[in-house]
């Protein structure tokens, strides 16, 4: 597993997405594993972060929607 923490784009239709474009490569998901929520300490700033573990056709990623920040890249699995 790898943190790699980078902004990246991520199709959805209905608001479900369905494909992930990161450093030049576009990967169709091929299922939502699971997904979660947090939402950052009252006393600091009100950040939302919705959380998807998806598997691509370039294998197993969590990535999520920031409040803040948009889609980002959190973690890809060997």
């Amino acid at each position: 597993m790898k943190l790699i923490l980078e902004q990246i784009d991520v199709g959805s239709q209905s608001d479900v997405p369905y494909v992930v474009c990161w450093r030049g490569g576009t990967y169709a998901i091929e299922s939502i594993i699971d997904k979660w929520s947090t939402r950052g300490p009252w006393w600091t700033t009100d950040e939302r972060r919705e959380y998807l573990l998806v598997s691509t056709s370039c294998g197993v990623m969590e990535i999520y929607r920031s409040s803040l920040q948009g889609w980002m890249m959190s973690r890809l699995f060997d």
